[in-house]
């Protein structure tokens, strides 16, 4: 069973997986193509920060209610959050209790290899201070529950477990997104193939390779029992379609990937007027939406993605992605001073080399009221199907995707 194990980063303001990422995941555990194993410690963690913020934003709502006087009681106010906390209670609640998301600990013998562990300034332990000072605990108790999980049937042929979590503490200093050589140590010393753990960085991404991996095992299972009974026409059939699909999830996984990093590297760019071709002052051609007026020294500090990306079909070797997004904008010369943005982002991907997509545009559109896609998991792309092999049993929410019955090779296609 694939396996997908998020670290506290990773969850946090996605409202116990209630925003649309968060949604996908869940709707992919409760059809079977994987689990979700939760740590303890980020149930606690995500516990307590809804808390604070609650109480926080209570805190602020009181403090101002000096300026409207007596048309606005504190009792009002009070009554109003606790009714934010009832509903944020009530989702953590049911996302606990969803078939396939499980809660786990690090079993209490497991201290004193901590300890040892923080002694030798292992990953993802980190020291701050000259040495001085060390943090990293509540994400060594997660990395170990990560081991617990790949031990489980690390003699068998297993499917991946994605590690969700773009943490510092578990990231290669030199070899960015990838695993630190101190967990993979770790990996070889427990006798487990370092490629059954996989390291994405968001829930959004997460998804989508979840979808490509369960394509792809079905895939392959179809072509297993293609081979077993070669004179099987509706065998064959299907294992073409299933590998059409399966070509085409782990495409679009790609294609997902490569638009959010384009949207990651524009977080903590300027957006002040610079001067641009012609000797006038202007906007980064990125954006082009409209500015919150909370001050100068404008950037984006966060952002969420408000629907899945939706992706034309291929122009030559381009292809073009959309999806709303909610940006946190905060201005640097008034510290605390922040505001959000619904915006939608286009991205233009170069697929010319498969083994390396790469965006050559990438623009931040006014979006304030957002649509989202009927069905959020399709994607158009350059394939087609005359119909499908008679009798065949396939997945019904494949969106409306068209594939060739005979992809061929995937670098042909793409």
């Amino acid at each position: 069973m694939i396996t997908v194990v998020p670290d506290t980063n990773a969850l946090f303001g996605h409202d116990w997986m209630t925003s649309v990422a968060g949604r996908n995941l869940v709707d992919l555990v409760k059809s079977g193509k994987c689990r979700v194993v939760l740590p303890q410690v980020v149930v606690d963690e995500l516990d307590r920060q809804d808390r604070n913020t609650l109480r926080s934003k209570r805190d602020k709502a009181k403090s101002a209610l000096s300026e409207v006087g007596d048309d606005i009681s504190a009792i009002t106010i009070d009554e109003a959050f606790d009714r934010l906390g009832a509903k944020t209670d009530a989702s953590r609640i049911r996302l606990l209790a969803t078939s396939g998301v499980s809660v786990t600990s690090v079993p209490a013998d497991r201290t004193r290899a901590l300890v040892d562990r923080d002694l030798a300034a292992r990953r993802p332990f980190m020291e701050t201070l000259g040495g001085k000072k060390s943090y990293g605990f509540r994400d060594a108790v997660i990395w170990e529950i990560v081991l617990d999980v790949l031990e489980e049937d690390k003699d068998a042929i297993a499917d991946t477990v994605f590690f969700v979590s773009a943490d510092k503490g578990f990231i290669d200093d030199d070899v960015p997104k990838e695993l630190h050589r101190h967990l993979l140590e770790d990996l070889d010393a427990r006798g487990i193939a370092r490629d059954r753990v996989a390291l994405v960085e968001k829930v959004a991404n997460v998804v989508e390779d979840v979808r490509a991996a369960a394509a792809e095992a079905e895939a392959l299972a179809a072509e297993a029992r293609a081979a077993s009974a070669p004179a099987d026409d509706e065998a064959q059939g299907l294992a073409s379609l299933l590998r059409g699909y399966a070509f085409d999830a782990s495409r679009r996984a790609e294609l997902v990937r490569v638009a959010t990093e384009a949207l990651d590297e524009l977080v903590g760019q300027p957006m002040d007027e610079e001067l641009t071709y012609g000797g006038d002052y202007g906007l980064p051609d990125w954006v082009q939406f409209e500015l919150p007026a909370i001050g100068g020294d404008l950037s984006i500090y966060g952002y969420d993605l408000e629907s899945d990306f939706e992706f034309d079909a291929p122009d030559g070797d381009t292809v073009t992605g959309r999806a709303d997004v909610v940006l946190s904008i905060e201005a640097g010369d008034l510290f605390g001073e922040s505001d959000e943005v619904r915006a939608r982002v286009t991205v233009d991907i170069d697929i010319e080399n498969p083994a390396a997509f790469q965006v050559t545009y990438i623009v931040l559109e006014d979006n304030p009221r957002p649509s989202r896609p009927a069905d959020p998991t399709s994607a158009q792309l350059d394939f087609e199907l005359d119909s499908e092999p008679s009798g065949a049993e396939v997945d019904p929410d494949r969106g409306d995707i068209e594939l060739d019955p005979d992809p061929g090779d995937p670098r042909d296609a793409v």
